[in-house]
């Protein structure tokens, strides 16, 4: 790289950086819990940042009623554009809503409040802190870019939208399949240690298991909804304690898992439920057929179920969230981010897959060219990733905002 311009996108790195921290703790701030999933005041701060930094903002409004049917109050996306000369279009998408506070955020149970952006030993704790803080890492890192005044062929778009926790449908498969944008390469959310060229997918299944309507009430001996439930759970259980045997081919990825996360049913302890409600989480590795997974999760639950004695079991699905795979021609982006990142560290920084699901897969889906690299951490585990006191490490921040800039530059280089 040339070293004046590597000097001048230093120097606005470095003089952005207390605006961008502010930022971040401005934007952990503002509410977008999902449920309820009104993304406009969160919209609103983004493109408020946005103009501030010079960048012009198109908003667009998904349909009210489009965005109820997927269980959201509202969803405003952002796209954000600066050309610096013809060329590829590269795309930078984050979102940011937020799963909602958990109960060990709260300050009653020992945790720190989930709005509050708490600042301590070189980390920021607050509720979607690593979400939001890749917003401010390719605001920041294209703005520092775009005044150190390279000589660049193409464009680079930020796509912010704010249904990251409901899959992505109405933020970048949206914006694509209205011809909002269509992005030759893209950069979705990811940790600042690894360069995601592949990702998790999620299956959410809610099952309800009831009485059959004029069936006798259950006896002492005779099966209920709860206890068919918990029959149902523990098969599900035990088909969980064979996934450590299936392993993902794609480094990072690991082995799929299942979590029972939400149940409902009965209104006092002395009587049994005439109904019960769960809702399950099945994580999907890459190497993995969804359809194939689902049939089986279903057929193992009804099966199950159907020993009970007149119960009825309804199987819904909640969502389906696909892996996202490498596509033809990402290559040279996953080398140039990785590159600028091993730059930056000091040592090696490698290509893998991402244990978590991403919005960022919409556009894999549609032949783009899709890597995932952000301001998380070396590991989720240690940043709590989605759980209570989730954390950021502003040096992660510092990083990504800086290895964003840097690959850019070099991405968008004109040949010869």
């Amino acid at each position: 790289m040339d070293f004046e311009l590597d000097n001048r996108i230093r120097q606005r790195l470095v003089a952005g950086r207390a605006a961008q921290f502010r930022f971040v703790k401005e934007l952990v701030g503002v509410r977008s819990e999902s449920p309820p999933g009104n993304g406009e005041a969160i919209a609103e701060r983004v493109a408020g940042e946005l103009k501030a930094l010079g960048f012009g903002v198109e908003r667009h409004r998904v349909p009210n009623e489009l965005a109820q049917a997927h269980g959201l109050a509202l969803a405003v996306n952002l796209v954000a554009r600066h050309q610096f000369a013809s060329g590829n279009v590269v795309a930078l998408n984050a979102h940011g809503d937020t799963a909602p506070a958990g109960d060990g955020w709260p300050p009653r149970t020992g945790g720190v409040d989930p709005f509050a952006a708490t600042i301590k030993g070189g980390a920021m704790t607050g509720l979607g802190v690593l979400a939001k803080a890749d917003i401010a890492a390719y605001a920041y890192g294209l703005a520092a870019l775009r005044d150190a005044k390279p000589e660049l062929a193409g464009t680079v778009e930020l796509h912010v939208t704010v249904d990251g926790e409901t899959g992505g449908e109405l933020g970048p498969k949206w914006l694509l399949d209205n011809r909002i944008v269509n992005p030759d390469y893209a950069i979705g959310s990811g940790l600042a240690h690894g360069i995601g060229t592949s990702a998790m997918g999620d299956l959410r299944l809610e099952v309800e298991i009831a009485g059959r309507r004029g069936a006798k009430a259950p006896t002492t001996t005779g099966a209920d909804a709860m206890e068919t439930a918990g029959r149902v759970m523990a098969a599900l259980y035990r088909e969980r304690d064979g996934y450590g045997a299936i392993r993902s081919s794609v480094p990072g990825i690991g082995a799929p898992s299942l979590v029972i996360g939400e149940i409902e049913g009965g209104r006092r302890p002395d009587v049994a439920p005439a109904k019960v409600t769960f809702r399950l989480v099945r994580r999907l590795i890459p190497d993995e057929d969804p359809a194939a997974v689902e049939r089986a999760l279903t057929r193992l639950i009804a099966e199950t179920a159907s020993g009970a004695e007149g119960m009825v079991c309804r199987i819904r699905r909640l969502k389906l969230v696909l892996p996202m795979k490498p596509v033809a021609g990402g290559g040279r982006l996953a080398e140039t981010l990785a590159r600028q990142a091993s730059r930056a560290t000091g040592r090696a920084v490698e290509s893998y897959g991402v244990a978590f699901d991403t919005e960022a897969r919409h556009y894999a889906a549609r032949g783009i060219p899709t890597v995932l690299y952000g301001a998380g951490p070396a590991t989720a585990a240690e940043a709590n990733m989605g759980g209570a006191d989730e954390r950021l490490a502003l040096d992660d921040l510092r990083l990504a905002t800086e290895v964003v800039a840097f690959t850019l530059a070099e991405f968008l280089k004109p040949a010869g």
